[in-house]
């Protein structure tokens, strides 16, 4: 009886086995983050990038990704000193953390890291960065601009990051970047993501006016299209909101650092925020994400957002797709 017993465990267990669910596709883990800097000149970040940092030790992302303003330059009064402290700070206060979890870390340059009218601050941005390119855990694809513009692979998907930290970007990075998304690598990846400070659109009021978004924007929105983007992650704007135009799918990335942003036409308290992309391995372009307030443990429901928001020089159009679930 006792063999019989456990015999009968054994089935049952193999049964319950082949039974059982099964396990939800693989995805790959984006997460990003922007605008961490405070006030000119500032060494101390808030306290809500450190706990973002944590969250996302926590969450285990496969790459963090940052959309720029990750110092407080773009001060002609700033010295050299000044600069090269901030940075030091930075390293201090965000790169160690995220280098201790072992992720790869991806970047673009903002208006307040590099400034195109701003020479001090690019060199001291190129110094700084020239020392860690090879500490980052990218598998390059063309680094010969880092880190102002570069590409990356990660498990599949393509990156670009490209100097958007001025509004006129200048042609030989449209150039380069055409170069780069007609390759096979970009050709064969998943997904085609591409990551600058600029948005295509003004969505908050203190930004909504020339030189605050990436001029000639709708020729640039075509060019994306033509050249196979999937998404343009951006910032500066200090504001979340998931976005589309056609195919091209827009997140404009809230701020973790100082100055929060309400949306135009919006009444809802602004908040910090970072996001979470989550991309099936065997459906890239499905890909969605949710957006969490730092230190809080809430996600900001889509539901919650406009239907669209109307800047100077276009309409943003609210991508019901970003939180599918």
């Amino acid at each position: 009886m006792k063999y019989r017993y456990i015999l009968t465990l054994v089935l049952f267990g193999l049964i319950c086995t082949s039974w059982q669910i099964q396990p939800k596709p693989k995805t790959i883990k984006i997460a990003v983050i922007s605008d961490l800097n405070s006030g000119y000149g500032s060494t101390v970040y808030h306290q809500d990038v450190a706990a973002t940092l944590k969250e996302l030790d926590s969450i285990q992302p496969d790459i963090i990704l940052c959309g720029g303003d990750m110092v407080a330059g773009q001060k002609a009064s700033l010295t050299k000193a000044q600069l090269q402290n901030m940075w030091g700070s930075f390293d201090t206060n965000v790169l160690k953390p995220i280098q201790k979890m072992d992720i790869p870390f991806g970047f673009t340059v903002g208006n307040h890291d590099a400034s195109p009218s701003y020479q001090e601050d690019r060199q001291t941005t190129q110094e700084f960065w020239n020392k860690k390119r090879e500490d980052l855990g990218l598998k390059y694809i063309d680094d010969s601009h880092f880190p102002f513009y570069f590409s990356y692979q990660q498990q599949g998907v393509f990156f670009i990051s490209w100097d958007a930290a001025g509004a006129k970007v200048a042609p030989e990075v449209f150039h380069w970047m055409e170069k780069q998304l007609q390759s096979k690598a970009a050709k064969k990846a998943k997904l085609r993501v591409l990551l600058g400070h600029l948005p295509l659109y003004a969505i908050v009021a203190s930004k909504n006016k020339a030189g605050e978004v990436l001029a000639d924007n709708e020729n640039t929105a075509d060019f994306f299209k033509k050249n196979g983007i999937d998404l343009y992650i951006s910032g500066h704007q200090h504001a979340y909101y998931p976005a589309h135009q056609q195919q091209l799918r827009l997140l404009n990335a809230g701020c973790i650092g100082e100055g929060p942003r309400t949306l135009l036409g919006h009444d809802r308290p602004a908040t910090r925020a970072y996001t979470i992309i989550e991309v099936p391995v065997d459906n890239a372009k499905s890909f969605h994400y949710n957006t969490f307030i730092p230190n809080t443990g809430k996600r900001i429901e889509l539901s919650l957002l406009p239907d669209s928001v109307i800047g100077f020089n276009g309409i943003s159009k609210k991508d019901l797709k970003a939180g599918k679930q």
